[in-house]
């Protein structure tokens, strides 16, 4: 059990004194919404989403009298309700996040010493992400499992090449209007560096020229282009890159001695 609450980890079980006993994930909620034509059969789909889904922890609680049930009372509302939005990481899916928010917070039994809790949480995001991101290690013992959708395949995220292929483990495509996600190009352009996914139609252009060899580095922060880390979005063709599901087929051109780097994490249901 692992808390990510502004960038603090803990785990809130490690006094001894706070238990977690079960971990209950809601099923993905696929909401569809449909409109009806008069004279023809059946509805027609006209938008479809993932909605938040819950996540249900059970602690213990242990005590020895009412003023030391009172204090771990005081110490667990204090973790449950930091007032902002957190990670919770279970050892049901060590490999994996979730982005929750508290919603209830219920003693569903009292003894002498010991209470058992309930507290629900909403994954607002519908989704998990990877624990880690890709330019992180690889280490499927530590930080990785198996029901992250990781392929034999030797996939890397740092190219020296112009045409190459990024996966995207996860179910869900990479937005970078909500999704992290940061390209970084480096090599020596003359203007009208290109950066094309083949696989998604994206197309993201910047006009000057730039040297790496002057210490010039261009930066896809998200939704924001960047030299140097100052923003240069007027300079580009406000375009956005982002990742379908699976492998995409990016060609960078105009751009000699490249070198780019994907960072992101992946998503799942």
């Amino acid at each position: 059990m692992l808390f990510n609450q502004n960038g603090r980890l803990f785990d809130p079980q490690q006094t001894g004194k706070i238990i977690c006993k079960e971990i209950k994930r809601q099923a993905p909620i696929y909401d569809v919404s449909y409109e009806d034509f008069e004279g023809v059969n059946g509805s027609r789909e006209m938008n479809a989403s993932f909605r938040p889904f819950e996540l249900v922890l059970t602690f213990d609680i242990f005590y020895k009298n009412e003023y030391d049930k009172e204090l771990i009372l005081t110490e667990l509302y204090q973790i449950v309700f930091p007032g902002a939005q957190y990670y919770v990481t279970h050892e049901l899916s060590p490999g994996k996040r979730f982005k929750v928010n508290p919603t209830n917070f219920e003693l569903i039994e009292e003894e002498n010493d010991y209470s058992t809790i309930e507290v629900t949480f909403s994954a607002p995001n519908a989704c998990s992400e990877s624990l880690t991101s890709t330019l992180s290690e690889f280490d499927l013992a530590d930080e990785w499992q198996f029901s992250q959708n990781l392929e034999s395949a030797d996939y890397g995220y740092e190219f020296d090449v112009s045409r190459f292929q990024v996966f995207n483990a996860g179910d869900f495509a990479i937005d970078p209007r909500e999704n992290e996600l940061n390209i970084t190009l480096q090599g020596e352009s003359l203007g009208n560096a290109t950066i094309f996914n083949r696989t998604t139609g994206d197309r993201f252009i910047y006009y000057p020229e730039f040297s790496t060899n002057l210490g010039q580095t261009v930066t896809l922060d998200r939704v924001y282009p960047k030299l140097n880390g100052v923003n240069r979005g007027i300079d580009t063709n406000l375009g956005l890159i982002t990742l379908a599901p699976g492998i995409n087929e990016i060609e960078i051109q105009n751009v000699a001695n490249v070198k780019s780097l994907w960072d992101f994490r992946y998503l799942y249901k």
